[in-house]
């Protein structure tokens, strides 16, 4: 046998030696948390919650990088750019996907820049209107909008939104028209909501919890397709007739591409029991929000779904992000 053949061999067999080695040793250093969300934000929140907990499981300091900005393309650029070998996470999200199907960044891959590793927790969306305006039920409402075409006013955050997606399922769906109001951020729209300056909004639990509970703002549907926890009372959209309306807000963890598959799946597996665990559920669920921790498949199908259906809508109805 030549030594250069025999070289080779031996190298090849040595390969799964070494990878093995490598996912033996990791981490080998601190962890860097991307989080494309300000100190106190939602995702931030979260992220430190789970940072403590991570770093306890993998005996490595997993440190929140906060970098806001830019509808969360700052964090993820930076996240983007770190080595795959699951020492830098991201704290991915909607507001990356939406960027991604409306104003996608040119200097870096967006989503696909990623691999998913699990889901931390998504909150739909709550349909209410203002406790002035003389409509009490989801049916009261759209048959207001039927009988006043495009002067029945949502708030959301703007063109390219969440919000505006869900609306845009909505008059889809029940054949009305809606009068898009844009706040800067979903606190700012609560006064008007109040006063009755602004009809409706598609928000979420956390911020119009204290409202819903003085009874100055009425909920009507939630837009996924299991009632929430903490509002037993209030229907789907689906159980309104109405399945096609939905959309939550949601938050998952991911890795730069190329990233071991080994790494992807201890992660999970450290990220899950801390996701699952009874007092995580209490806690996402008692704002509104459903647990993640599902698999890194899962949570890659469900992306891809999500994209596909908001894609379609887009195009059906024309919308931009300006």
């Amino acid at each position: 046998m030549g030594i250069l053949k025999f070289l080779v061999l031996l190298w090849a067999a040595a390969l799964p030696v070494a990878a093995a080695a490598a996912d033996a040793v990791y981490p080998s250093k601190a962890i860097r948390f991307v989080v494309p969300g300000a100190a106190g934000s939602a995702p931030d929140i979260r992220a430190r919650y789970m940072a403590p907990k991570l770093a306890e499981a993998l005996g490595q300091p997993v440190v929140v990088d906060n970098r806001p900005g830019a509808q969360g393309n700052i964090g993820a650029r930076e996240a983007a750019r770190a080595a795959p070998d699951g020492h830098t996470l991201l704290m991915g999200g909607s507001l990356l996907l939406m960027s991604d199907l409306l104003t996608p960044d040119p200097s870096f891959a967006g989503m696909r820049a990623f691999v998913p590793v699990t889901s931390v927790s998504a909150s739909p969306l709550v349909f209410v209107s203002s406790a002035t305006l003389p409509a009490r039920t989801l049916a009261d409402v759209i048959a207001l909008a039927r009988s006043t075409p495009g002067r029945l006013s949502y708030a959301s955050v703007g063109p390219g939104s969440l919000q505006q997606l869900v609306a845009a399922s909505l008059e889809q769906a029940a054949g009305v028209a809606l009068l898009e109001v844009p706040y800067k951020s979903q606190a700012l729209e609560i006064p008007d909501l109040i006063s009755g300056q602004i009809a409706t909004s598609f928000a979420y639990y956390s911020v119009l919890a204290p409202h819903l509970q003085s009874g100055r703002v009425r909920a009507l549907a939630v837009a996924s397709q299991q009632r929430l926890p903490v509002l037993p009372d209030v229907p789907t959209f689906a159980e309104a007739g109405f399945p096609a309306v939905e959309g939550k807000g949601w938050m998952g963890v991911m890795v730069p591409a190329g990233t071991p598959d080994a790494i992807v799946r201890r992660l999970h597996e450290e990220l899950a029991r801390i996701l699952q665990a009874p007092e995580a559920v209490e806690q996402w669920r008692a704002s509104g929000g459903e647990p993640g921790g599902n698999t890194p498949e899962e949570f890659a199908a469900s992306i891809r779904d999500e994209f596909a259906r908001w894609r379609k809508l887009i195009d059906e109805r024309g919308l931009t992000a300006r």
